[in-house]
């Protein structure tokens, strides 16, 4: 009865946390402009954001898989309680003010940190017997994505910017409600108690030792942070590509962008759902690190369309790729992550797995902030273009067919014609030979018979 509709429960998990990261991490370039920051300071801010959950996502990491105490359930909800606490008090921040950045770096922060620990929730029911579907459940919080993205664009559109806030502590209470319905694991538990009382503390890895330890892990790695840096270029500057696609006089209306944005949101999360749903049959036919590469490759061709899109119609439709790219490539990161790295370092494998989306939203923010304030978004998309094509070689490059880059000794066939020429002595032992044992074992039939029944009667005597 404690893991009843474990699958269930961890899919609303995932759909309440997924409409709440939409409006932080889709709507916080469209927050802070419409609160008189310009883009150079918007995307100081937001790298800040992200170098902030990168520290966190790991010093909690290492934490989580030491602490017989803090497990993953227990952060998000405490996650959960300070993003809620933090958007009542933006609420009532000045705009353009000190206090309203700190405001959005800690509660932004707060609000997307937990990603990696929800994504190892679905592997540490494993040692209880409960399985959980993480493709189905990763799908339902695509769905709810898509759904949260629409719905704040359509709100944006009638309320305004202060509608944001409000979202953000709304979804924050109901992630935290779903959260705590997710059971506790008992193997998990008794194991963290265990090591405990033996006094068996491991010291977490550095990253230095993470990927000395793990040393195939540092191209695809690299490869994906250059993937999620154009991922998060059109992400985080959505309304800068919005305005490039629907010309500058239909840009001027207010809510038009926010309008547009919000349902280009919406068909990108729901284009992942049928991928998501289907993960795990997909896993079980192919080969993860193939997943892998195929979803690196549709990414950079997703991300041309973009750059060379001419009017919304295509740019609905390049969203559509996002079910062969990002909603591949999410997943299989994480399978791949919990499949290549040691049950004690999970955490912290999923912890910098996670981190790539954060460290290419980072650079994102940080590179496309400064140089939309000397240049347009058009040469912006192509920088991430470029990076991307990047990405998907060095995740070819690690994870394809190792054959294909080494050169196929040659001297291994000549050498095997060598048993050729000793099928001639094959041929003639049976013709020299035959005879010689043949008559040797005519002979000593003959000869035993009599001769060796006298020792054995003379035996018997004795």
């Amino acid at each position: 009865m404690k893991y009843k509709n474990l699958n269930l429960k961890y899919a609303l998990v995932n759909a309440a946390y997924l409409m709440l990261v939409c409006a932080t991490a889709g709507y916080a370039y469209n927050f802070l402009t419409k609160n008189g920051f310009d883009s150079g300071t918007v995307g100081i801010i937001i790298a800040v954001i992200s170098v902030c959950g990168i520290i966190g996502q790991t010093v909690f990491g290492s934490i989580i898989d030491k602490s017989e105490r803090l497990d993953e359930k227990m952060f998000i909800s405490l996650s959960m309680v300070l993003t809620g606490m933090l958007s009542v008090f933006l609420m009532l921040a000045p705009s353009s003010s000190a206090l309203m950045i700190a405001l959005v770096v800690v509660c932004f922060t707060s609000a997307s940190i937990g990603m990696p620990f929800l994504n190892s929730m679905a592997f540490i029911y494993e040692k209880d017997g409960q399985t959980i579907n993480y493709g189905l459940g990763r799908g339902i919080g695509s769905a709810a994505y898509a759904v949260g993205s629409a719905l704040l664009g359509q709100l944006w559109g009638r309320f305004g910017k202060g509608i944001l806030p409000i979202y953000i502590l709304v979804f924050a209470i109901i992630t935290l409600v779903f959260v705590r319905l997710m059971p506790q694991p008992d193997a998990a538990l008794e194991e963290r108690v265990q090591h405990e009382q033996a006094g068996e503390k491991k010291a977490s890895l550095s990253y230095i030792q993470f990927f000395q330890k793990y040393s195939n892990l540092i191209l695809p790695v690299i490869g994906m942070i250059l993937l999620y840096f154009c991922h998060m270029i059109i992400n985080t500057f959505a309304a800068e590509v919005v305005a490039k696609v629907i010309g500058s006089n239909a840009a001027a209306v207010d809510g038009a962008v926010e309008s547009v944005q919000g349902t280009a949101l919406f068909i990108q999360a729901m284009a992942e759902l049928p991928t998501m749903f289907l993960f795990s049959l997909i896993l079980k036919k192919v080969d993860i690190k193939k997943i892998l590469i195929f979803a690196a490759f549709a990414y950079s061709v997703k991300h041309i369309a973009i750059w060379l899109c001419p009017n919304t119609y295509v740019l609905y439709g390049s969203m559509i790729l996002q079910m062969f790219s990002y909603a591949i490539l999410v997943p299989g990161s994480v399978y791949y992550a919990n499949q290549s790295v040691a049950e004690e370092d999970r955490n912290k494998g999923q912890a910098i797995f996670g981190a790539t989306v954060t460290v290419g939203g980072l650079l994102a923010s940080l590179i496309g902030g400064q140089l939309l304030n000397i240049t347009n978004i058009s040469i912006v998309l192509l920088i991430g273009v470029i990076a991307s094509l990047c990405g998907t070689a060095l995740i070819f490059f690690a994870l394809g067919p190792k054959d294909l880059f080494q050169k196929k000794p040659q001297a291994a066939p000549v050498e095997a014609a060598a048993p050729v020429e000793a099928a001639a002595p094959v041929e003639v032992t049976p013709e020299a030979s035959t005879p010689a044992p043949a008559e040797i074992t005519l002979e000593m039939p003959e000869e035993t018979p009599a001769e060796p029944d006298a020792p054995v009667s003379e035996d018997k005597e004795q």
